[in-house]
């Protein structure tokens, strides 16, 4: 069976694009086959002219030199004389990392080289990547270019890729490389010719235009020639960019001929088969990591975009897993507890917050929070951003800047409820839960409707668990008064399951299940409280 590898069908509009994949997978244990080291942030340092190895080339690699393709044609003595200084570089003295981009190009390579001939791009041009990032979308430059194919913030926004608080799509290496193709068949459009174009990648197309018109030159190597002629300083080529094209074309010779120079060559047999899936706000990435039987660095590791373990909380966005995955990732998606921090919002810490303060202030579980920001520990820094509910701005609390809750001492700690005179907000009434109390006994006390109660607390239905001493915002009586008195509450007995009681109570069992927020398979257990008509 052929592999196929990420495929896009390109739907370009004003730089965006529609993707669509298919590919090829390998083992999940280790998704990409190198190790962590591998996929950390790397730092890109600019270009030099290399010192000459002193080295003569051997017959092999003389004639690996004097190949020519579509980019490296017509080259003067002199112009074979500087790219040859980057070819020894990479052929002797960093051979060993050379090597290891060829291994990252098993995973990206061919991906590239499909949207560049889908584009009518020279295949060649592929190689552009390695002088970039060696294929490392992690890399990041001191100047802040970010990702595979090194997009500064400005240029990524431009062609189309997020970088926000939750996501840098210039890490996307399937994304950027399409918004790389588009920026590169732009430049070939403006100046014709393809060294210019490469030269303009680096640089930016203003300074390569502003340039060409000081000199009058025709071409790359003429640019750097006359650069030195250049009046004003600002206008000069850096040396970066002087070095930029001749490394390409090294590389480019290399790529060429890798068997002949003694390369392993990459494997594209060993390349992922990913599948793209929409996953919508606030969704809980290592939950979808979990239900596939993915850790969550290896799933990072594939989506390298996202900055948090969580979806953005108000745009959908793109994640990628194994082909044999999808179907199941893509059914976990659907659930409504998958995008359970939908509507979270960032709140800047202030003096006297704790895990603890703000679970009581938002109606959520410590665990719940800590999981949401990632945290290990308990303690949070004041001035730091942290993801909290936003729900609770329903309860009449300030959406962006909430307000604090009375101080609860350890004397009051185990009351069971606070009246509307001791604790409120905005003129609602406070509960402080006590031990063994649950959401539906407390809706029955008050009188209140069960939904009316977790609306008013920000609270998801699927996310219902209480701790001792957390405070729940009490709404204004809804009018279900009368409607709870219709229902009872039932304290389970040993050798009580849900459908037994069920029948004894003449409802569906897919009713008791909604009445109590209860998941179909749940275990009840005696001592339990449930409600039942």
């Amino acid at each position: 069976m052929q592999k196929n590898f990420l495929h896009p069908v390109l739907m370009i509009l004003s730089c965006g694009l529609m993707l669509f994949a298919f590919g090829c997978a390998t083992n999940s244990a280790n998704v990409t086959g190198l190790t962590q080291e591998e996929w950390t942030e790397e730092l890109v340092e600019g270009l030099e002219l290399p010192e000459d190895d002193g080295q003569l080339l051997h017959e092999e690699e003389r004639a690996a030199m004097d190949s020519t393709g579509m980019l490296d044609a017509e080259l003067t003595p002199a112009q074979k004389l500087q790219v040859e200084r980057h070819f020894k570089y990479y052929l002797h003295t960093h051979r060993a990392d050379f090597e290891r981009y060829l291994q990252r190009a098993e995973m990206y390579l061919p991906y590239i080289h499909r949207v560049f001939a889908e584009m009518g791009l020279p295949q060649e041009l592929a190689n552009l990547v390695i002088v970039e990032s060696g294929f490392n979308p992690n890399a990041v430059s001191r100047a802040g270019a970010t990702g595979m194919w090194q997009f500064m913030r400005g240029t990524g926004t431009r062609f189309g890729l997020v970088n926000n608080y939750w996501l840098d799509e210039r890490r996307d290496p399937y994304k950027s490389t399409v918004a790389a193709a588009n920026y590169l068949k732009q430049l070939y459009d403006m100046f014709g010719d393809w060294h210019l174009a490469i030269a303009s990648y680096n640089a930016g197309e203003g300074k390569i235009s502003r340039a060409m018109e000081q000199t009058g030159a025709e071409d790359f190597f003429e640019l750097c020639r006359l650069n030195q002629g250049i009046s004003a300083r600002a206008l000069r080529l850096r040396p970066e960019t002087q070095q930029y094209v001749p490394r390409f074309l090294a590389v480019t010779k290399i790529m060429r001929n890798l068997e002949s120079l003694g390369f392993s060559a990459p494997k594209f047999d060993n390349a992922l088969e990913l599948t793209p899936l929409t996953v919508g706000p606030g969704a809980d990435l290592a939950a979808m990591a979990r239900s596939i039987g993915m850790e969550y660095g290896a799933f990072k590791s594939v989506n390298p975009a996202y900055r948090k373990n969580i979806s953005p909380v108000s745009s959908s966005s793109t994640v990628y897993v194994h082909a044999k995955h999808a179907e199941q990732a893509a059914a976990w998606l659907a659930q409504p507890q998958a995008s359970r921090f939908a509507g979270w919002q960032r709140y800047k810490v202030r003096r006297g917050d704790s895990l603890y303060v703000l679970s009581q202030r938002y109606g959520v579980s410590v665990q719940v929070l800590s999981q949401a920001n990632n945290l290990t520990g308990k303690t949070i820094r004041e001035g730091s951003l942290i993801l909290v509910p936003g729900g609770i701005a329903s309860a009449g609390v300030q959406k962006a800047q909430p307000q604090p809750l009375a101080e609860e001492t350890a004397a009051n700690a185990g009351k069971s409820r606070v009246t509307a005179n001791s604790d409120k907000v905005k003129g609602q009434p406070i509960h402080t839960v006590r031990r063994g109390e649950n959401l539906y006994r407390i809706s029955l006390n008050y009188g209140i409707s069960l939904a009316s109660l977790l609306e008013a607390n920000g609270i998801d239905a699927k996310d219902s668990h209480l701790m001792a001493g957390q405070k729940l915002v009490i709404p204004a009586n809804s009018g279900t008064a009368a409607q709870n008195k219709t229902r009872g509450v039932y304290v389970v007995q040993k050798g009580d399951t849900l459908y037994s009681l069920a029948q004894r109570n003449n409802i569906s069992l897919d009713k008791l299940l909604r009445l109590n927020s209860l998941t179909p398979g749940v275990v009840i257990l005696p001592g339990q409280e449930l409600l039942i008509p």
